[in-house]
Formats: C-alpha cells, sequence, structure tokens
C-alpha cells in the first residue's frame, strides 16, 4: 500500500475543528435532500433508457436549462461540513456518501456515538447498508470495481474517525472476491482497529447476504497538528 503525508491537504475533520460553529445537517431542508433523491433516480434512468432520439432530445434540451438554472446560484467554495446533535462531523458534499451530493451512493451508516475529545482513540465496528444500481454497473448485474472501492474506501474512513483516529486515506488494499450485485442489499462491515505512530489501521467486508462479496484494508495517517 503506497503511503503519503498528504502535506497541503486537510480533512474535512479538520475543517470543522478549525471553522467550529458549523450547521446541522438538518438547516439545509429536506429540497436540498429530496432534489439529490431525485437526481440519484435521474442518472440510473439515464443509464438504462431506451428512449427515441427525439425523447432524448427533449429530456436533454430540459436537464440543460435545470443545469444553468442550479450554476446560476453557485456555492464558493462547493464543500459544506456539518455537525449533528450528537457532534458527529459530517462532509455533506464528498463522494463516498455525502447526502447533498447525488454521485455518492446511497450509503447508510449506523449510528455510533462520536469518541469524547482529546480521547485516545478506540476499537470500534460500524456497519452501513447501500443498495446500487445501474449507475454503478461495471460488468452485467455488477457494480463497478471503483464503485466498491469508494464504498470501502468510505467505510473504513468512517469507523477510524468514529473512534476518534481521524486522518487522509494513505493507502487501502482491496480483494475482490465476487461481483458485488446490482438492486441488492448490501451490508458493509467496516472496523478500527489499531495506530501506529502516525498511522491508523482499519478493515472492512462487503456483504450480500450470507457472500462476502470484497475486502479492505487501509491505512490512513493522522493530520500533522498546527
Amino acid at each position: 500500500m503506497a503511503e503519503q503525508d498528504h502535506p497541503t491537504t486537510a480533512s474535512a475533520y479538520r475543517l470543522a475543528e478549525l471553522l467550529g460553529d458549523l450547521p446541522h445537517p438538518d438547516d439545509f431542508g429536506a429540497e436540498a435532500y429530496e432534489l439529490v433523491e431525485r437526481t440519484r433516480d435521474l442518472v440510473a434512468a439515464v443509464s438504462a433508457n431506451d428512449a427515441d432520439p427525439a425523447t432524448r432530445a427533449e429530456i436533454a434540451a430540459t436537464l440543460a436549462e435545470i443545469a444553468d438554472r442550479l450554476r446560476a446560484r453557485p456555492r464558493n467554495p462547493h464543500i459544506v461540513v456539518a455537525r449533528g446533535h450528537d457532534g458527529t462531523v459530517y462532509n455533506l458534499t464528498q463522494a463516498g456518501s455525502g447526502l447533498l451530493n447525488p454521485h455518492a451512493p446511497r450509503l447508510v451508516f449506523s449510528p455510533v456515538p462520536p469518541p469524547a475529545p482529546a480521547a485516545p482513540p478506540t476499537p470500534v465496528e460500524m456497519r452501513a447498508t447501500v443498495t446500487l444500481t445501474e449507475a454503478h454497473s461495471g460488468p452485467p448485474q455488477r457494480a463497478h470495481g471503483g464503485v466498491v472501492a469508494t464504498i470501502l474506501d468510505e467505510a473504513l474512513g468512517t469507523a477510524a474517525t468514529r473512534s476518534g483516529a481521524t486522518g487522509l486515506t494513505a493507502g487501502i488494499n482491496i480483494r475482490y472476491k465476487t461481483g458485488v450485485p446490482l438492486h441488492t442489499p448490501l451490508e458493509v462491515t467496516c472496523r478500527y482497529s489499531h495506530t501506529e505512530g502516525r498511522k491508523h489501521f482499519a478493515t472492512g467486508e462487503i456483504r450480500a447476504g450470507d457472500t462476502v462479496c470484497a475486502t479492505a484494508e487501509a491505512v490512513f495517517i493522522a493530520e500533522p497538528r498546527p
């Protein structure tokens, strides 16, 4: 696994520390999340439609108008970091599971309390669920390996963060056991195990029912304190 120190990159968690006061995820309103969900549905439909050319052209023109309306009110910077009532920090715009990013899979984590401030990292195991669509396809009826990697990277990083071992991905080793099916509820199990110096280690796997589809081991590098 290749490692990097990420000398000029800050994590969302570090950004949250620097910003101090943050909005709550609910502050953005149900309409923002509904827009994301309908966009996800749209991407899946576009990926698997057999509409006639005229229909496609009409829809494309409509979507161009919608994109222009949204671009007329840009958010700069685009990143949105929020904090839940329990203190959990969320990067709402990241591509792994961001609630405001329609590109992100619908990855839903089971609740785990955030670590106490300044407490040393402690082992934690989490679970998440996700169902992939045509928008995530690779081989027939199976997910693209890059999407699987994104889910595992996100899950293992979330487990590390919930343990108090925040950092940036330095390397991840994924073993694909079998194809990850589309339109099938998947369970992702992720766990932070230990820390060695600035290196945090986590493992996880994706299951479809009783079948282990992919496993991963990752190392995250803690950001140096200013």
